[in-house]
């Protein structure tokens, strides 16, 4: 789909960001490329109709998935094959960024503003894999010292991300979206 006239940058830019994303999601629950084109095209149909809205959304890939999980919806009620019960859950959906994995940016800004033993145990045991058993050994710790350490360290990182970039989680307490460019 390219741009038409009457778009703004900010529809297409969010598009061909989460076009593919959204291409896979409709697929994989339409089970059909033709629907999964007509249900994308519903999308961007809509994007462009609330253009002035969607220009002022500060999440702009959680509304097309919500418009997208909608659009299937209402395709599953007219072919009458959708009975109300195990609709989709988006925050399970395999993306090729997680919402989680984007926010390397802001958790490379946050990390070292934490305390010393917090940023060590959180890069070695989070982001590097270290084994929770492995710091432990390593620090002269016990092993459940070392996981009320990490979990404690986790919940500052968070708190700390919360208020950096804009975390919102959803139902199931995951990350939905974030503004991972602030500051």
């Amino acid at each position: 789909m390219t741009a038409k006239p009457n778009t703004h940058p900010c529809i297409e830019s969010a598009w061909q960001a989460h076009r593919g994303e959204l291409r896979g999601f409709l697929l994989r629950h339409s089970g059909d490329r033709d629907a999964a084109d007509d249900l994308l095209q519903g999308v961007y149909t809509k994007a462009v109709a609330h253009r002035a809205n969607f220009c002022q959304l500060d999440y702009p890939r959680a509304w097309l998935f919500r418009v997208a999980h909608h659009q299937w919806i209402d395709q599953q009620r007219r072919a009458r094959r959708w009975t109300g019960e195990e609709t989709p859950e988006i925050a399970f959906e395999p993306q090729t960024a997680t919402p989680v994995e984007s926010l390397v940016d802001c958790i490379n800004r946050a990390l070292p503003g934490c305390a010393p033993d917090d940023a060590d145990i959180i890069q070695r045991c989070d982001l590097e894999g270290m084994r929770q058993a492995d710091y432990a050994t390593h620090h002269d710790l016990s092993l459940p010292a070392t996981k009320a350490r990490l979990r404690r360290a986790r919940q500052r990182l968070r708190e700390r991300l919360i208020e950096r970039c804009d975390i919102i989680f959803d139902e199931q307490g995951l990350i939905c979206c974030h503004s991972a460019h602030r500051g």
